[in-house]
């Protein structure tokens, strides 16, 4: 296991106070906003929800490795008993987990970033099922974007293309597709 759950590039994104990154988390948010208003969520309710997950994803990224530490093999090799991980996060029902995501029957396993998971389980505890609902309709509406209509990709392109990127235009659609076809085939 390892952590995640963020949906800006890596942790320090989320930490940094210099006036850029204060900029792109701004940008994030409102970017977070748009894409829950197209699905059907009021504009002042959206930019609540927004605010919530980004608080959210704050508090994962609290608990992460920056990309130096996670270059250091040693710090990401926690081999533990199954067991072992119900202590470290004991609010998520991990067994649970492995049955509905269908995995072998395994005893051990490594927890890459065991600090991660402490403050997982702290979050788990104290946020409101509203709140997780709000933060896991967003990842998945994220995750699904590029295969939505043209508004979901246009939104999703400026913030993550031209404001996270840098890059100018979006691809022709044929182009997407055959990519997406390449990179599903392996």
């Amino acid at each position: 296991l390892d952590q995640g759950g963020l949906g800006l590039p890596e942790r320090d994104f989320y930490l940094r106070t210099d006036e850029k990154s204060q900029e792109i988390r701004k940008k994030y948010v409102a970017h977070i906003a748009k894409m829950l208003e197209l699905i059907g969520v009021p504009a002042d309710e959206a930019a609540k929800k927004a605010d919530g997950i980004m608080e959210l994803e704050t508090t994962l990224a609290k608990g992460s490795l920056d990309v130096t530490a996670r270059r250091d093999p040693q710090k990401l090799v926690h081999e533990m008993p199954k067991s072992d991980l119900k202590q470290l996060s004991p609010n998520f029902d991990f067994d649970q987990f492995f049955v509905e995501m269908r995995s072998p029957e395994f005893s051990k396993l490594n927890v890459s970033v065991p600090d991660f998971f402490k403050d997982f389980n702290t979050l788990i505890a104290g946020t409101s099922m509203d709140r997780l609902r709000d933060y896991m309709t967003w990842h998945y509406l994220n995750a699904s974007a590029a295969r939505l209509t043209k508004a979901f990709v246009d939104e999703n392109f400026d913030f993550y293309g031209r404001t996270l990127s840098g890059t100018k235009e979006l691809r022709p659609r044929w182009k997407r597709c055959v990519s997406a076809t390449d990179n599903a085939l392996g």
